[in-house]
């Protein structure tokens, strides 16, 4: 066996749709020549298009097909339907800021005040993580140097009012 490409036949020509292939297109030679235009019998007869002036009134326009609708029935008693409009549904939302690593204003979940939070940074996953990884490393001396640092911590936001914890913003 010869190693490369192998032999180059020709490809066999497209035979094109099946005979019977419905959306086939006319064969070439059928179409009419370009410029011809239709026999002059075909064309509507001058005068047949309304005379200037004659234009419906604006918001009348007849469509061909469809007759005109009759007017609205008018009532003459003592009651008259009023159209009643529709009822409007306001729903109010409210987007808090999220909360990260500053105080920021919210909604108590449990006593329902709107409060600015307190603070608190503890030691998260992030903190541990730096101490295992400068440990694994041999800077066994700087391992607690995340505990000292706030950047390194997660944030627990608290309410002023009730003390209890709103949110944690952990960094890992």
């Amino acid at each position: 066996m010869e190693k490369g490409y192998p032999p180059q036949d020709p490809t066999p020509p497209y035979p094109g749709p099946p005979m019977n292939y419905p959306g086939t297109y006319p064969p070439p030679g059928t179409y009419p020549p370009p410029g011809t235009y239709p026999p002059p019998g075909t064309y509507p007869p001058p005068g047949t298009y309304p005379p200037p002036g004659t234009y419906p009134p604006p918001g009348t326009y007849p469509q061909p097909g469809f007759s005109p609708s009759p007017s609205p029935p008018v009532y003459q008693g003592a009651f008259a339907q009023v159209p009643t409009a529709p009822v409007t549904t306001v729903t109010h939302v409210l987007v808090t800021p999220a909360l990260h690593d500053l105080p920021g204003q919210t909604v108590c979940p449990q006593c329902q005040q709107t409060v600015i939070t307190k603070t608190e940074h503890t030691p998260g996953l992030l903190t541990w993580g730096l101490c295992a990884g400068l440990t694994i490393f041999g800077f066994w001396l700087c391992c607690f140097i995340p505990f000292c640092l706030d950047s390194c911590k997660d944030v627990e936001h608290r309410c002023p009012s009730c003390h209890r914890i709103i949110y944690v913003y952990k960094r890992m």
